[in-house]
């Protein structure tokens, strides 16, 4: 199924806002949508389902809670249809943070900006974790960020270990071809949002 645009569905987050908080609000909203579509986006690699599906839900429920920054030189009724929704977006933020932990879910917001040596930080502090989810997310982000910063022998290198904890996946070939197709989302993820693909 193809994924609708991230930026259609950020603006609609943005419906709560007067033409004078639009500018701040969109800039809270971009802000988290980013951070929204790449936490999505590694909880569906690591429990199933459509990525790049995952990563437009994601791109909302950050996108909502940030354009609540942005809201509050509003009214107080504005204040409060902002925050009403932002707290609804907020609360599936939490469920996906707590399905991947906080590293990949931090991390894969840093893949997303090409902070590459934090992401792999941060995939290496997940990858450690005793939760088995918590692992194999890290496990993927390490993959993916060594793939996108340009090393597919490290990326490539990793995949028997992702293979070997991760049920889901039952070879090596199955892993490289999901760490494309997610590889592909993240520079979606990034273009949709106003940055570059790849990174220079």
């Amino acid at each position: 199924m193809k994924a609708i645009p991230l930026t259609l569905l950020v603006l609609l987050t943005l419906t709560a806002c007067t033409s004078n908080q639009t500018s701040g609000a969109a800039t809270g909203a971009g802000m988290g949508a980013v951070a929204g579509a790449a936490g999505s986006m590694m909880t569906a690699l690591v429990f199933g389902g459509d990525i790049g599906e995952a990563a437009a839900r994601g791109a909302v429920y950050g996108g909502t809670v940030g354009a609540v920054g942005g809201a509050m030189a509003g009214t107080q009724q504005d204040k409060r249809e902002a925050q009403q929704l932002a707290e609804q977006q907020e609360a599936e933020l939490r469920k996906l943070r707590k399905k991947i932990g906080d590293d990949a879910f931090e991390g894969a917001g840093q893949l997303i900006k090409c902070k590459h040596d934090i992401a792999i930080a941060y995939g290496k502090t997940a990858a450690q974790s005793t939760t088995n989810a918590y692992a194999v997310a890290g496990l993927w982000l390490q993959a993916l960020t060594l793939e996108d910063r340009g090393d597919p022998a490290g990326a490539e290198a990793m995949l028997p270990q992702i293979t070997s904890a991760d049920p889901r996946t039952g070879s090596v070939a199955e892993a490289a071809s999901e760490l494309e197709t997610t590889l592909a989302e993240v520079q979606s993820i990034r273009t949709q949002n106003g940055l570059p693909a790849t990174c220079s």
